[in-house]
């Protein structure tokens, strides 16, 4: 029977509340992943009910400090690091993050000593946070395992991290949803070493934003992160995540507009990312593409050695377009060279297998105008 999806007879507020109690029914030790935006909010709110329902005593959270996170977060952060309810782990672990300037691709270590040795870290480490030394790990280099298996550490039994991820904000979140049946929302972290006791439960899945905002103001009259607001105000992006990926990055006006002191901090440890701010608007990513496009899979090595910094970026891309020849080689028009280029220069593909273009591409138009014609062909014989 093909599964069809159903809506509940209750409200998004109280079936995640059934989630929730499910989860601390299941799972030995329950905390809260918190990134100090609105949806962990909601859910760290969530988490605080069940205590107080069972008596638990204060809300265990993991914050994981990814250094280049906005002041107007980093004061929310500390003030529910604060609160007498919550019992929080601050985490300022190294590991790879990219920055992203007009295509060219570099991965720098977040809290890496080095730069910390140079001054260039974004901001100093907190007193209180947990990090590498805290593990026996060289603080030079990026973390031998996922970061879930060092924020786990320490918790008894079986563990269960609650996010605040919601389907509606990316396809990739949505698939991550609907891969099971039963328990859909309790899922294996990608990638997480084998034998590791760990789940997330996205108890807010089905959640908009609007449903988010009413929940922590009206229902709880509860604080959240200013940042919203100066968002709000500026029309600016309300990602509260790293600003200087390959997506983030193309609206790096918005820093300016709401924290412009963070951006001025964000140039003095990297110069060069200026440049995307004053060229973007003029930067031709067509005729980019379509050049080294032209080029076929030599366009592709072309592409790798001219825009992205990095033995270890280098050889993923390497791998990735691999893959992608092996595709294209049996669906040509489903993987065309100029989506391969377009992908190693715009959007993540380091952790992805290739996928065909999707509807409303011109390759997509004429995939299917062949296929119509290899049916008919085949009708007629």
């Amino acid at each position: 029977m093909t599964r069809q999806r159903m809506f509940l007879n209750i409200s998004c507020v109280d079936a995640a509340r059934q989630r929730i109690r499910h989860v601390y029914d299941q799972f030995d030790t329950v905390c809260v992943q918190f990134s100090g935006g609105k949806d962990s909010t909601a859910a760290l709110l969530l988490a605080k009910e069940v205590h107080e329902e069972r008596g638990l005593g204060p809300v265990k959270v993991i914050f994981r400090d990814e250094e280049m996170v906005s002041p107007k977060t980093i004061e929310y952060v500390e003030r529910v690091r604060n609160y007498d309810w919550v019992d929080m782990e601050w985490y300022c672990l190294p590991f790879i993050a990219e920055v992203w300037v007009l295509g060219k691709r570099e991965r720098i270590l977040l809290w890496g000593a080095l730069r910390g040795k140079e001054g260039r870290w974004v901001r100093d480490m907190p007193p209180w946070a947990i990090n590498a030394q805290t593990f026996g790990l060289d603080p030079a280099m990026s973390l031998p395992e996922q970061a879930d298996y060092y924020t786990m550490q320490g918790k008894a039994g079986n563990v269960a991290f609650i996010t605040g991820v919601r389907a509606s904000e990316s396809m990739v979140r949505y698939r991550s949803i609907v891969q099971k049946l039963h328990e859909n929302y309790i899922v294996t972290p990608y990638k997480l070493k084998r034998g590791i006791p760990l789940k997330f439960a996205k108890i807010i899945y089905d959640w908009n934003t609007d449903d988010v905002f009413k929940f922590i103001v009206e229902e709880h009259g509860s604080d959240y992160c200013e940042y919203y607001d100066l968002a709000a105000i500026t029309g600016s992006n309300t990602r509260v995540g790293i600003p200087l990926h390959s997506i983030a990055i193309r609206r790096i006006g918005d820093v300016i507009a709401t924290e412009p002191e963070f951006y001025d901090r964000l140039v003095e440890c990297f110069p060069h990312i200026d440049a995307q701010r004053r060229i973007w608007k003029d930067f031709d990513v067509e005729k980019l593409i379509s050049e080294y496009a032209s080029d076929g899979f030599t366009g592709a090595s072309n592409f790798i050695n001219d825009f992205i910094m990095g033995e270890e970026a280098s050889r993923s891309a390497k791998t990735f377009v691999s893959k992608f020849r092996q595709k294209h080689a049996i669906d040509p028009n489903g993987y065309p060279i100029n989506y391969l280029i377009r992908t190693l220069l715009l959007n993540q593909f380091d952790t992805n297998s290739p996928t065909p273009v999707g509807p409303k591409t011109k390759a997509h138009a004429v995939r299917t105008i062949e296929q119509s014609e290899e049916q008919s062909e085949t009708f007629e014989y």
